[in-house]
């Protein structure tokens, strides 16, 4: 009894073998596209701490802010940076935007749409162009420190200063995004926000964008 059982035991270690290098496989590119896709898709709202660079006739301005944004088009920026512009706050409830910059004691108010290539881009902006354009593109990028990306590229809209093409990065770890980069039709980056922290999980309160 004691032989059999040994030869049973014997004979099952190569199938667990099998079974844990099928259960340790790697990620196919493709798995984590859906993966990533999956996880863009499902956004609703989010938190996110930006560094936001501007390139314009070399000239490179940064600037720093707090990003609160409910999809589809409701959002509060708060900067932070530079000093000259820390606690100015733009917020939208989707029909209107109000500027308020408590350090110039000045508050304006206006339509929406009249600001919307003057803004940052945000993620719901990306994934809009992204699903309705039919030239886009997807790859995993690894940077020298080891680091895995999800790259998605598609068109611009036209709409967002002269941007000619955007890319959307997404740690492929974690499936949060990493950075969206704006570049004109030579593939000079004219636009670059690097998210440094970002909670996918943040909900707003009631009235949270509310403007009056």
């Amino acid at each position: 009894m004691v032989l059999k059982l040994r030869g049973f035991v014997l004979a099952l270690v190569p199938v667990l073998l099998v079974l844990g290098l099928f259960g340790c496989k790697s990620r196919t590119p493709e798995d984590i596209f859906v993966a990533a896709q999956k996880a863009l898709n499902g956004l609703e709202s989010y938190y996110a701490k930006v560094t936001y660079i501007i390139v314009d006739d070399e000239e490179q301005r940064e600037y720093g802010f707090e990003q609160w944004v409910s999809m589809p088009s409701s959002f509060k920026i708060r900067l932070t940076a530079p000093d000259s512009l820390a606690g100015k706050t733009i917020v939208s409830d989707g029909k209107e935007i109000l500027i308020d910059h408590p350090k110039e004691g000045d508050s304006l108010r206006f339509e929406a749409k009249g600001l919307e290539q003057q803004r940052p881009l945000f993620i719901g902006d990306f994934l809009n162009s992204f699903w309705s354009s039919e030239d886009v593109t997807k790859r995993i990028h690894l940077d020298d420190d080891g680091m895995e990306f999800v790259v998605f590229a598609c068109p611009a809209p036209g709409v967002y200063n002269s941007a000619c093409t955007e890319e959307l990065w997404v740690y492929s770890d974690k499936m949060s995004p990493a950075k969206l980069i704006a570049y004109d039709s030579e593939g000079n980056v004219i636009s670059l926000i690097y998210f440094e922290s970002f909670n996918e999980d943040w909900k707003p309160g009631e009235n949270f964008f509310c403007i009056d």
